[in-house]
């Protein structure tokens, strides 16, 4: 059984694990179509799945996890399923992951986030990476994610809570998409004219 409090990670493998998470999300790709939540695989990513979680939007800018990962629940020092993922951050953090969740699902589009654990009494300072997957569910709507908490170094003492760090952020939209899940608060959308292909388009912020 892996031990969380003592294992480091190399920068390199943190980046391995979430490549792999993005390139398996590209490969679900359908003609004109987000991936669907139905056809993820646990298998297909089996050594990322620590690190990997799947949530599902239940209000605006709300984003409750449903399965998550054995190193995804010693950061938060329980079973992280059924929690808002903003229970993985400090308060002061809570409205920009607020509104990357709000883009990733209303745009819809690919959001990654560095993340850091301040420094305290018996805990070193930790940084790592959020990636946010926009998914789709059986009617077509976009309300579900399928996403991964990379974070370097050591637990340390007790568990962590992340804010949003200052360095690059990708923001990555998908011009072709289904139709966004309405939820209190909403209002109606109208779906796109579908294409042949869902586009890319990717967007830096490299503000520090």
């Amino acid at each position: 059984m892996l031990d969380l409090t003592t294992k480091n990670d190399s920068d390199d493998a943190g980046r391995a694990c979430l490549n792999t998470i993005e390139d398996y999300w590209n490969a679900l790709f359908r003609a004109s179509h987000l991936p669907l939540r139905r056809d993820v695989d646990p298998v297909a990513i089996d050594h990322a799945l620590p690190s990997t979680f799947l949530v599902q939007r239940v209000a605006p800018g709300v984003a409750r996890l449903r399965v998550s990962g054995q190193r995804v629940n010693a950061w938060l020092g329980m079973d992280a399923q059924g929690m808002p993922l903003s229970t993985f951050f400090l308060p002061h953090a809570r409205a920009d992951l607020t509104r990357a969740l709000e883009q990733m699902f209303m745009t819809p589009a690919l959001v990654e986030l560095p993340i850091a654990s301040p420094r305290s009494i018996g805990r070193r300072l930790l940084r790592g990476r959020l990636l946010l997957l926009p998914l789709a569910d059986d009617q077509g709507q976009v309300s579900r994610a399928l996403g991964a908490l990379w974070v370097q170094g050591d637990l340390g003492r007790g568990p962590r809570r992340f804010e949003i760090a200052a360095g690059a952020r990708r923001f990555q939209p998908i011009d072709q998409r289904p139709q966004l899940a309405e939820v209190a608060g909403d209002a109606p959308r109208k779906r796109p004219a579908t294409s042949q292909r869902p586009a890319l388009k990717l967007v830096v912020d490299n503000d520090v």
